[in-house]
Order: C-alpha cells, then structure tokens, then sequence
C-alpha cells in the first residue's frame, strides 16, 4: 500500500468479554472474520522538509508584520489621546469664554459705567445748571460751563488753562 502502515485493531477490551457472548463463541467468530486493518499517515512529514534558511525567512517575516501592526496601533492610539485631550481643552476653555462673556456683559451696563466713573476717575455728572444753549450760524449746540469760581481770579485761572492746554502741557 504505498506508505502506509497496516496495524490490526485490537477488540479486546472489558466491555467486549462482559457482553451478552461467551468467550467461546467469540473467539469463533474473530477466527471466522478477518481481522480489519487500519491504515496510517506515512512516517515523514512534509513540514520537516523545509529548509532551515525559508523557517528563519519566514519568522522573521512574521515578526516583522507584527511589529509594523504594532506600531501602527501605536500612532493610532496616540492620535486619538491627543484628539481627547484637545477636545477636553476646548471644553475647558469655551466654559471659560462663556463665564468671562458674563462678567462683560455685566460690566457693560451704564449703571457700572457711571459709577465708575464717580468712584474711580472722580467724574461728575453735568447738572442742568451747567448746560449752556448758544445759536451759532443757526445751528443748536450744547456747551457745558465750568463752575463759577467768582471774579477774575477765576476768569484768569480758566484763561491760563487754557493757554496750558492750547500749548500742549
């Protein structure tokens, strides 16, 4: 048969003798039917038959797939970190645009605007007493007077300044 093994099958076993036949009759009827044969893969494989330098080549192939996986998950999951922590950041910082947006709009109204003006620059607010109406070439114009000091102390002083200002110190 080629490379095959031919091994008899062996039907001795303890279930086979405890069975409904006795000994005998067995033993007759193994004499009278031929034994059956079973047959094995030849002795040599066709694996072992590779060479030493195609395994290695192989390998290292393998090996070398494997870490270019790797690295490739690697970059991946890195990647996608970042994206997270970018993400997380941009979070953090819209929350804090909107608190800042809050605190502006508050500090926009004219309430704060005056009394920032009054507590911190030490502004006042012109009185209708100040306000002076003047027609000039037919047009209406607001001119706001300073306060009366009195005399002409007080017309020079507002004359020098004036002159302070006109000149630029």
């Amino acid at each position: 048969m080629g490379y095959y093994t031919e091994i008899p099958i062996d039907n001795t076993n303890l279930a086979y003798d405890l069975s409904r036949f006795d000994r005998s009759e067995r033993e007759q009827r193994e004499k009278a039917a031929p034994k059956s044969k079973m047959h094995l893969a030849p002795a040599f494989s066709a694996s072992k038959s590779g060479s030493k330098i195609k395994v290695a080549a192989a390998a290292l192939l393998l090996f070398g797939a494997f870490c270019a996986v790797n690295c490739s998950n690697t970059r991946r999951d890195d990647a996608a970190r970042l994206v997270e922590q970018q993400q997380a950041e941009l979070e953090s910082v819209k929350d804090d645009n909107d608190l800042l947006k809050s605190r502006l709009d508050s500090k926009v109204n004219t309430a704060y605007i005056e009394k920032y003006a009054e507590e911190t620059l030490g502004m006042t607010k012109v009185s209708a007493s100040r306000k002076e109406y003047m027609s000039v070439n037919t047009e209406s114009l607001v001119e706001v007077g300073g306060e009366d000091s009195g005399g002409v102390v007080g017309s020079v002083q507002t004359w020098f300044d004036g002159f302070m200002e006109y000149i630029g110190l």
